[in-house]
């Protein structure tokens, strides 16, 4: 009797084993076919593709607020090419917060846009939680809109720019985030990056966030 607990535990580990096993293998294809499926879709759109690429494809994304969070920064999928005239890619970000036993992987569709004759002041748009709330009582920045209480009580707004971001916004603007609520959105210069928090896009809603992200793009002050 005194062998059963130690056959128990080996078999526990074992059994243990097998299942990390199993979910590697099984991420592994899973991220296999969805490169596939969105390779395809790029060819839908008229896009180029890459598995995998460098972080420096777009000039500057350590100076936006997404981009500066956690470690170990890859973007993958990322298909590339014009929307409506635009500059324009769609890619999966992914990086880590936090290290060894206590990191944690994050997932993120992002549609970039650049256009030639924009130029906003650098901001980051994100949906605004309780915790937002309490921040602000002691001197955390939202910049809120008093003719337009949804859009604040839906976001939290920041930049060091104030002034400026405050003529970014207009009114349209202002409305249309307040139709899309949970959009987040990192923008400056003439770069726009557009997303929802830790959520991947399926191939077949791509076309329609890059035309959200265009719409976008169209409501602010252009030169």
């Amino acid at each position: 009797m005194s062998g059963l607990p130690v056959l128990l535990s080996h078999l526990f580990i074992v059994l243990i084993l097998s299942l990390v096993v199993f979910l590697v293998i099984y991420t592994r294809k899973k991220e296999k076919e969805r490169t596939r499926q969105l390779q395809l879709a790029a060819a839908h759109l008229g896009l180029n593709f890459m598995p995998d690429a460098a972080l420096d494809m777009i000039p500057g994304l350590d100076r936006f607020t997404l981009f500066k969070e956690g470690h170990s920064k890859r973007i993958r999928n990322m298909m590339y090419g014009e929307a409506g005239g635009i500059k324009a890619a769609v890619f999966d970000y992914i990086y880590v917060t936090g290290y060894g036993k206590h990191s944690q992987t994050h997932y993120q569709s992002v549609v970039y846009l650049e256009s030639a004759n924009l130029a906003v002041p650098y901001f980051a748009l994100r949906p605004e939680h309780f915790m937002h709330k309490i921040f602000s009582a002691f001197g955390y920045q939202d910049i809120d809109f008093g003719q337009r209480p949804e859009f604040s009580r839906q976001y939290i707004l920041r930049g060091q720019d104030e002034p400026a971001i405050r003529q970014t916004f207009n009114d349209r603007l202002l409305g249309f985030y307040e139709s899309y609520p949970g959009t987040c959105t990192d923008g400056g210069g003439n770069q726009l990056f557009i997303y929802r928090g830790g959520y991947r896009l399926q191939p077949q809603e791509i076309e329609g966030y890059v035309g959200l992200g265009l719409n976008v793009l169209n409501l602010l002050p252009r030169y």
